[in-house]
């Protein structure tokens, strides 16, 4: 027990006093911080896009393209309103700000009215020759654009502009005028205009209940839904440090085998006590990580509870479910086991190999075991009782992951009791099997060819 304990000493200490523990410690909440904030800080560094607009025929063109501006805004926002309530539920307060965090500016783009408007008058401010003296200062002229009508029921749009790439205004005015041209189309047939913004206006109301409740409990609240959501965030966060962290264990044993140190370290302790000290060295190494994950978190989180409560939202009732117990004990108890086989499966890798060169052909089919997961979550999220997602979810290596997304689906305490005794008992073969691989490995009675020669049973070899 000494022993065990001197190597997952030595192994936490090796990681925690690097510079690079902390860089990468602190490059999570940097990078996701740029993540949220990095989509806000362009759309708010775009340069304001200035603007001609000739309507050649009189300014009807011109007032129907604002006016169907105007209502793809209102449509847009509507949209917003509706995947909020399917998101959320129905409430007011979280609609709100999710609609008011998802609004677009309206002053991407701004007409100006230059005292010339023919095209060779604007060709210069169009090619930046020249430029116009607007609120922000003299600026070029992003684009031109000639409305006209050359017979009835045909409009033309000519749009001049030297920048190939940003189609955004072109496309905002094409659907204006393609909606205000549908709009004719049935007035002109005979459809009251009344009438169509009437029916434009018409939509169910969709009430979400639960059958296993009655009548007066039975409407599904917006706590409910967000489980799902959490789950996958933490199925995608399970996976990724248990990755980063057996790979740490890969690394690092390829290096030692190099430089001789395991060797040195089989004089004084059994293989076992090496294999079991890494893993749990390693695994202190990751509960720091998740602790100072965590205590941000919880810092975040207490700073948005506060400011949710200030705008009267349920920040108790979303917090709590958020950081439920029944979602974070089971996502522990899933890291510790998933960590465990993976963690024993690239030890003893590592030992079969001299080089990273030589790893990677060992480790190519256990990437592409742990890709699956990935994938069956995403699956999981909309088809949770998936015949597919459900067998996926009794394989082991897949069962950590998986199961974090199913959680939250009601689904039977047997499967769940069932699933986890798999994961139990195959956790225990992988490190008995990877203690006896790591033994056989360290002590140079195996390489990465032994384990390809087992793929060749049966297969007679030629000599000379």
């Amino acid at each position: 027990m000494c022993n065990i304990y001197l190597i997952a000493r030595r192994e936490f200490l090796s990681y925690v006093a690097t510079w690079g523990f902390w860089l990468s410690l602190l490059s999570v909440p940097m990078f996701m911080a740029l993540g949220f904030g990095m989509p806000i800080l362009i759309e708010s560094s775009q340069p304001t896009r200035y603007y001609v607009l000739v309507d050649e025929t009189g300014g009807r063109l011109e007032q129907a393209v604002f006016d169907q501006m105007d209502a793809a805004r209102q449509e847009q926002a509507e949209r917003v309103r509706e995947a909020a309530q399917e998101m959320l539920g129905n409430n007011p307060q979280l609609q709100a700000a999710l609609e008011s965090s998802m609004q677009l500016p309206d002053d991407d783009y701004i007409r100006v009215s230059p005292a010339e408007t023919s095209l060779d008058a604007l060709r210069p401010y169009l090619t930046g020759q020249r430029e116009l003296e607007t609120r922000d200062g003299p600026q070029p002229l992003f684009a031109a654009i000639y409305l006209s009508e050359p017979a009835p029921g045909q409009i033309e749009i000519d749009y001049w502009s030297a920048n190939l790439t940003d189609g955004s205004l072109r496309a905002t005015i094409r659907n204006a005028l393609r909606d205000y041209m549908q709009l004719e189309h049935l007035v002109e047939a005979g459809v009251d205009p009344l009438l169509i913004a009437a029916a434009e206006d018409l939509s169910p109301t969709v009430r979400e209940l639960n059958p296993q409740r009655s009548a007066e409990t039975a409407e599904v609240s917006e706590s409910e839904s967000l489980p799902i959501f959490v789950g996958v965030a933490t199925a995608f966060g399970l996976w990724v440090v248990i990755f980063s962290v057996v790979n740490m264990l890969l690394t690092a044993m390829i290096e030692e085998k190099g430089n001789k140190v395991l060797e040195m370290m089989l004089a004084s302790a059994r293989h076992h006590e090496i294999l079991v000290g890494k893993l749990l060295g390693v695994a202190a190494v990751s509960f720091t990580l998740l602790l100072f994950w965590g205590g941000l978190a919880s810092t975040g989180g207490f700073a948005i509870q506060q400011v949710m409560a200030s705008a009267d939202i349920p920040a108790a009732e979303i917090m709590g479910t958020l950081f439920s117990p029944a979602l974070i004990g089971p996502a522990i108890g899933y890291f510790i086991i998933g960590y465990l086989m993976y963690g024993a499966i690239f030890l003893a890798v590592g030992s079969l190999c001299e080089t990273i060169q030589d790893a990677q052909s060992l480790m190519s089919p256990i990437m592409l075991v742990m890709m699956v997961p990935l994938f069956l979550v995403m699956m999981a999220i909309d088809a949770p009782d998936s015949p597919i997602v459900a067998v996926a979810s009794w394989v082991p290596l897949w069962t950590p992951f998986i199961m974090l997304v199913r959680l939250p689906q009601d689904i039977g305490l047997i499967e769940v009791i069932g699933t986890t005794l798999g994961m139990i008992a195959m956790a225990t073969g992988v490190i008995w099997g990877a203690g006896q691989l790591f033994r056989m490995g360290a002590l140079n009675q195996a390489n990465q060819d032994t384990v390809k020669n087992w793929f060749k049973i049966g297969k007679k070899t030629s000599i000379g």
